[in-house]
């Protein structure tokens, strides 16, 4: 076993639009993701749910299964962004947000409004931890989800003991321009730097 296998890390939290390039393998961890807009901190660790459900051929000469295949297949994201903003909420709900500066007999504002709207909003998120390796570099691990629509993970909770956050729940969609097997996710662990 490998101790740096052993991967202890918070996540960094990324969107861009659909189709925006991955940050190059070179691109440090914790470095800048050009084109793409990092959320803030995590109340809650970054949950990943790959779930395959299979057909399966059965005959009764044999008590094992002869064959399968895949039916269906999700893969959600959840966690807990730290901060309640309207701009983090609307990635969530959907809708509109806009700011007002303050001004004459004008208080500055946040406003989200929405709902009853058919088409949710596709993006594509980026998601980034990192670890040390034997020779002692920290390198990133990346989860990119081509394409996804956010959704509100849990309840909005306000309470005296515990801050409210932004529950946010990441449901991805094949991107049907790629090959099958290769539409879902991006999953690179970078393990030795760059030769020269």
């Amino acid at each position: 076993m490998a101790v740096a296998d052993l991967i202890a890390t918070p996540c960094r939290i990324h969107y861009s639009a659909t189709g925006t390039a991955a940050p190059a393998d070179t691109v440090a961890a914790g470095g800048t993701w050009t084109s793409w807009t990092e959320l803030g901190y995590t109340t809650t660790p970054l949950s990943v749910d790959f779930v395959r459900e299979l057909v399966e051929s059965d005959i009764q000469e044999s008590l094992t299964v002869i064959q399968g295949r895949a039916k269906k297949e999700s893969l959600t994201i959840e966690t807990t962004l730290a901060e309640l903003t309207l701009a983090q909420l609307a990635l969530a709900w959907g809708g509109t947000f806009s700011q007002t500066a303050a001004g004459a007999s004008q208080p500055a504002k946040d406003v989200l409004v929405g709902g009853d709207d058919w088409y949710l909003s596709e993006r594509q998120w980026g998601f980034e931890g990192s670890y040390v390796s034997a020779a002692g570099n920290t390198h990133p691990i990346r989860l990119i989800i081509y394409k996804a629509m956010a959704e509100f993970g849990a309840k909005l909770e306000f309470g005296k003991s515990d801050t409210t956050g932004t529950p946010l729940r990441i449901v991805a969609n094949p991107d049907m321009s790629k090959a099958a097997g290769l539409r879902l996710f991006s999953l690179t662990k970078i393990t030795a730097p760059a030769s020269s």
